[in-house]
């Protein structure tokens, strides 16, 4: 059997002591890579141990066959389990053996239909649910699924504690934030992100993951499948072994490749939204981001990819798109809460951390207010005015630290501006390399 960390545990006794008081269905909250995997496991344990049933279910199979390995470690007796993902739960109401618990993984999704039709199903069943981000894009709260909630440690403490490897984050804004525009969903479309995709100059990445992780196993995180194989070949034609995965890789051919990165004969790993909630690839010490989103829930799940704890790791974050500026740092304190959340437009929808910018020298993303960067010891001027800046404010000019209604060309759409001396002070103003500028240029027919 598993021993928890004494956090772990005590998150399990906050768990049953609520529902001990009267409530029907808990929620848990811990942040990626706090094992809860092994807290599931535990208490699914304690349930059978008292002639219980359990259902285990989640949206997708690669995390019920992920469950089921750490069930079958914890030498749990899975004839006492029902593991399924939600679709199959569905499809097979009536059939299935009527549960003593329902457990939920990665239950921020738990508002949809299908959750909600199972929910009713068992309706006099007692149930908990987990998630390191109990956040959504629309702002509605999980109040309507679950009477209490019970949290885990912050991310800092786990750090801090060595359950968590720490980090060192690196910002760059490499493409035209221009491109963008939300959907319905309040993430980008996915039309928006091919334009965005086509403006990210490829080298740029390759030369970034030399200068700040060069030979360490990365996750690259991308938008869409055609992009993410584009960019496992740019690094191949550097010389550094990558490859590509997907929902649709075949599963034998997906083994192999995790099995080579793991070994090492894979150096960096492509994705497109495939490798985010609740994969454990503690090999992993660096994640490039090269996704742009509005989602807190996979910003988080990306970015804390490679801090799994391993000794003596430091892990590293390349964040090439600028989701830090609306989210901060993985670590940033985090207020959850069952109730619905008041949208505020343009900030991440509430979520904001302290202030952040980029060191100049080396681009590591760090607090607002320091007078010298952490990682390479460069002075940073910081004016009063920096200082005041509101929480609430355009978020590039927190992270920038420039105000931007000092200087009127920021005020435009890159295609409104007309001359070279414009988008020099345009990329300059908005942090973009020198390689935006050319990339601009030959879109008017002025490079070549």
């Amino acid at each position: 059997m598993f021993k928890l960390f004494g956090y772990q545990q005590e998150l399990v006794d906050k768990a049953r002591q609520s529902l001990a008081k009267g409530n029907h269905s808990v929620l848990l909250v811990s942040p990626a890579g706090s094992g809860k995997s092994v807290i599931i496991a535990e208490i699914t344990r304690l349930a059978i141990e008292k002639g219980g049933h359990v259902m285990f279910m989640v949206h997708r199979k690669e995390l019920v066959d992920q469950i089921i390995d750490t069930f079958l470690k914890d030498d749990i007796d899975l004839s006492h389990t029902t593991v399924m993902t939600v679709g199959k739960i569905k499809r097979r109401l009536g059939k299935l053996p009527t549960p003593t618990l329902i457990i939920t993984d990665e239950t921020h999704h738990s508002l949809a239909k299908t959750y909600q039709d199972i929910y009713n199903w068992y309706d006099n069943v007692p149930r908990l649910g987990f998630s390191a981000t109990p956040w959504r894009l629309s702002g509605k709260g999980l109040k309507n699924v679950y009477d209490d909630m019970v949290e885990g440690p912050s991310v800092q403490w786990l750090i801090d504690n060595s359950y968590l490897a720490d980090y060192t984050m690196y910002g760059y804004k490499s493409g035209d934030d221009s491109q963008l525009k939300k959907s319905s969903t309040g993430d980008y479309t996915g039309r928006s992100m091919d334009d965005y995709a086509k403006t990210i100059i490829r080298g740029d990445v390759i030369k970034t993951w030399r200068e700040k992780a060069n030979e360490r196993k990365t996750i690259v995180y991308c938008h869409a499948v055609w992009f993410s194989k584009q960019v496992a070949q740019v690094f191949n034609n550097a010389g550094i072994k990558a490859a590509h995965v997907d929902s649709k890789t075949p599963s034998g051919e997906r083994s192999k490749i995790m099995v080579d990165f793991k070994a090492g004969k894979i150096m960096v790993l492509c994705n497109c939204d495939l490798i985010s909630e609740g994969f454990n690839v503690p090999d992993c010490s660096c994640v490039v981001l090269l996704r742009p989103t509005e989602s807190l829930v996979l910003y988080i799940q990306q970015s804390m990819r490679p801090m799994r704890f391993v000794p003596g790791k430091h892990a590293v974050i390349i964040d090439q798109v600028g989701n830090f500026k609306k989210f901060g740092t993985p670590d940033t304190p985090r207020t959850w809460t069952l109730e619905d959340r008041k949208k505020k437009k343009g900030n991440g929808g509430g979520q904001l951390g302290p202030p952040v910018r980029t060191c100049e020298k080396c681009f590591a993303v760090i607090p607002a207010q320091s007078r010298s960067c952490p990682i390479c010891g460069a002075e940073i001027e910081v004016t009063k005015t920096e200082l005041d800046i509101d929480r609430d404010a355009n978020l590039d000019d927190v992270t920038q630290f420039k105000p931007f209604s000092a200087n009127y060309v920021v005020t435009k759409r890159p295609s409104d501006l007309k001359t070279r001396q414009d988008l020099e002070e345009y990329a300059k103003a908005k942090g973009y390399k020198p390689g935006w500028i050319y990339y601009q240029l030959k879109k008017r027919g002025l490079a070549h």
